[in-house]
């Protein structure tokens, strides 16, 4: 499916299926985030497998931490400070698929329109039993979302979900994270009422991951 042939209808009532098959915000499991569960499944399910890394970064620590070389990592980015694979998707041929196609915060320095065409770009080069994984800031947080910016789309978990289904993938993982140690048990009354009655997530991340028929 091409970017461009999708209604925003189509789109939004992804999102609307995705809210109910997963819930609300505070429904979702809390685990230990994106870059973990990538290395537990890529060494137990892939591990010679290939890997591309959407808007990695100079530092690529998706690389790092699964502790892969160059013939099974292939990186994508427009930083100038650093040599990547490619430079952007358009530039990946029609014939690569990967068995773990992966972006971490990198997503919400897209606008909406842009992100469509590259996400669908992305789901096509995933392997038939291969997974894309999308993790970006929670915009539930009180400021995750404005920490940076260069922010600009705050994607939820249902606009994520929505992503894979327009790219064909199933989401499989609509999970929640975040850096610090979660309330201590005296704060977590507190946080529990405002959480619930603002609509506000102590969360500070997001992921989906979506797999391929």
């Amino acid at each position: 499916m091409h970017a461009d042939t999708v209604p925003y209808e189509k789109f939004f009532d992804y999102c609307v299926r995705a809210q109910r098959r997963f819930g609300n915000i505070l429904d979702l499991p809390i685990t230990d985030g994106a870059y973990p569960w990538l290395c537990r499944y890529y060494h137990g399910c892939c591990p010679e497998g290939k890997v591309l890394d959407f808007g990695c970064g100079a530092q690529m620590p998706l690389k790092r931490m699964l502790g892969i070389d160059d013939m099974r990592y292939e990186s994508c980015d427009s930083d100038t400070s650093q040599i990547f694979t490619y430079s952007s998707v358009q530039e990946i041929p029609i014939v690569k698929e990967y068995d773990v196609v992966a972006s971490n915060q990198a997503f919400e320095h897209l606008a909406f329109n842009e992100a469509l065409p590259i996400a669908i770009k992305l789901a096509a080069h995933v392997k038939p039993g291969g997974v894309l994984e999308i993790g970006v800031p929670n915009p539930s947080h009180p400021v995750r979302q404005q920490s940076h910016p260069t922010h600009i789309t705050p994607w939820n978990y249902l606009n994520l979900c929505a992503l894979m289904m327009l790219g064909g993938l199933e989401p499989i993982i609509c999970a929640r994270s975040n850096k610090r140690p979660g309330p201590r048990w005296w704060e977590k009354p507190v946080v529990s009422v405002v959480c619930n009655v603002f609509r506000m997530d102590w969360c500070d991340s997001i992921y989906v991951v979506g797999r391929k028929a």
